[in-house]
């Protein structure tokens, strides 16, 4: 199977995906090594909800969800499981539920985003504020509320991987949407029956995703008052045919010289199931640090620009 894998070094500051409140404190979402220390870390559901909302920006239709009245309270609300008609259906997956005792109508999301956690121990600071009353017409002043929100500046690693049957459904995936398979051409692949979307569409759904990722072109929600756009360093896109390769590991940052650790790339370059496995693997420098003479043998340094068109054309 066809898969791209992306994995990206960012560097985020403040209050980026806001957990709970405890008392008057607005808490920081943050979780906890063997070693003790501190990773504060953005959930992969924000991340796809702040993708969805980019992508329906471009004009793309998101899935408004449906309501089950059979189905248990928590499940009350479910995917549409119409990816024909949605692209985050499409993209990300879908449980269409039926009311209990009833198996649910699913899909495997053909692109897995994992968390976009700090890199190693980070600092989280309490940033004090009030809320001040607005007495207009009033005469008398009131006195402010106090809270806090927590704050970190980290930089941190976000793993994505893309899987071939973006824009393509087994059997299964659409049981009982007869009306949904007539919008939709059949072919028959190892002795399965795949519904496929028209090309050009499925190819501009996988241009969008890839854009909006890249670029990066999203809002992290869940925040406090302060936006929080990604601001990207390093991105490893690797190019496979024959499955995923070990290569999330291998993408890391130097904090003692503030470098793109380039050692962990040359030895990962130097695996022999890589430099056997055939892919091809693109290296994005946002920020200029990395010369082409300076990566290793068999990477490419490309343009946001190129790793989109090279994406597309290989899935």
């Amino acid at each position: 199977m066809k898969v791209v894998q992306i994995s990206i070094l960012a560097k985020v500051s403040g209050n980026v995906n806001a957990d709970e409140v405890i008392g008057t404190r607005v808490t920081l979402k943050k979780m906890y090594s063997s070693t003790g220390e501190v990773l504060p870390f953005i959930s992969a559901r924000a991340i796809k909800y702040a993708i969805r909302e980019a992508l329906k920006n471009k004009g793309f239709k998101i899935d408004p969800f449906i309501e089950n009245p059979k189905a248990m309270e928590a499940l009350r609300l479910s995917d549409s499981g119409n990816p024909v008609e949605y692209i985050d259906n499409d993209l990300f997956g879908y449980m269409v539920t039926r009311g209990r005792g009833e198996t649910a109508r699913r899909r495997q999301a053909p692109i897995a985003l994992s968390y976009f956690k700090a890199l190693r121990d980070t600092p989280v600071k309490a940033e004090f504020a009030a809320r001040f009353p607005r007495p207009w017409g009033k005469m008398e002043e009131e006195n402010p509320v106090p809270f806090e929100v927590e704050v970190a500046e980290f930089i941190g690693k976000v793993n994505c991987i893309m899987y071939e049957n973006i824009g393509k459904f087994e059997e299964i995936e659409l049981k009982g949407e007869e009306e949904l398979k007539k919008r939709l051409s059949l072919e028959e692949k190892d002795g399965k029956k795949i519904y496929r979307i028209d090309e050009e569409e499925r190819k501009r759904r996988i241009k969008a995703f890839s854009e909006v990722f890249l670029t990066p072109s999203y809002v992290l929600p869940r925040r406090t008052n302060s936006l929080n756009i990604p601001e990207y360093y390093i991105a490893l896109i690797t190019l496979s045919d024959k499955g995923p390769l070990p290569i999330f590991q291998y993408l890391d940052f130097d904090f003692e010289k503030n470098y793109i650790n380039m050692e962990s790339l040359k030895e990962f370059m130097e695996r022999r199931e890589i430099k056997n496995s055939g892919a091809k693997f693109l290296l994005i420098d946002y920020k200029g640090m990395i010369e082409q003479k300076n990566l290793p043998q068999g990477m490419e340094k490309v343009s946001v620009t190129e790793a989109i068109d090279k994406i597309v054309e290989f899935l």
